[in-house]
């Protein structure tokens, strides 16, 4: 049984081996690593023995039901990684590094509330070669254990920064050489792309709200997927992600 000492949190967590496994990539962001007795012979429990050991990561072997006693998911698979600190990258660092970096395509989420769409959009992120995903620091989801279970752990290896107001990021971004796309259903605007910018960032919207207006106002193209079936208007906001991330950033 874990001990006071060990000073397991309740969250964010990473469950289920798939997902600790790709959490376990980045093994600076795992604190502790709870792991069930019943695996114990398997090759997997000796896998991540070896993991832990090469990392100096805590390793605690428990019973099944103590393991239950941490999950926030409940599809723990006899393994719960606990994360240090929050896990979101520092707004400072990024700009220190952009001068550095001539071409660069980054994600903008203005609202995502659904933890699955945003585990799915970071590892189609991820899939697709982005490295930063920036998000408001209010009225939107983050990194919670829902969000990297659904990323399979993908989440660890993106730079999410959040940061206070999404309208003043564009400008900043602006003043730095970025081009803005935002991916929207409907729009005044020409759905005309230029993709050969060296700097892009695209911008998506809330699951029903969309981008905000004052955050259109600053697009510089919109990107719609056309739907071949008019009774369907649009996607699931990681579905539309998704295809516009793939056709925006596979260009270069």
């Amino acid at each position: 049984m874990p001990s006071r000492t060990n000073k397991i949190r309740k969250n964010p967590t990473s469950e289920g081996k798939r997902s600790v496994l790709e959490s376990l990539k980045s093994p600076e962001s795992v604190e502790s690593i709870l792991l069930s007795k019943k695996l114990s012979g398997s090759t997997f429990f000796e896998e991540i023995k070896d993991i832990c050991n090469k990392n100096r990561i805590n390793l605690i072997i428990s019973e099944e039901n103590e393991i239950s006693k941490y999950s926030n998911t409940g599809k723990h698979q006899g393994i719960i990684a606990n994360l240090v600190a929050d896990g979101y990258f520092s707004e400072a660092k990024f700009w220190d590094v952009l001068d550095s970096l001539r071409k660069l395509n980054i994600l903008i989420l203005d609202g995502i509330q659904d933890p699955h769409n945003f585990g799915s959009i970071s590892r189609s992120a991820l899939a697709f070669g982005i490295e930063y995903i920036f998000i408001p620091k209010k009225r939107s989801v983050g990194i919670t254990s829902g969000s990297i279970r659904s990323s399979a752990g993908a989440i660890h290896s993106l730079k999410i920064i959040k940061v206070p107001n999404i309208s003043n990021l564009i400008q900043k971004l602006k003043q730095n050489n970025f081009w803005i796309y935002g991916l929207i259903g409907k729009s005044t605007k020409n759905n005309i792309v230029d993709l050969k910018k060296e700097r892009k960032a695209l911008v998506v919207g809330a699951e029903h709200d969309g981008i905000s207006k004052l955050v259109e106002s600053k697009l510089d193209y919109v990107y719609k997927i056309p739907m071949k079936f008019e009774s369907i208007d649009s996607l699931n906001a990681s579905v539309a992600a998704s295809i516009a991330m793939f056709q925006m950033f596979n260009t270069d």
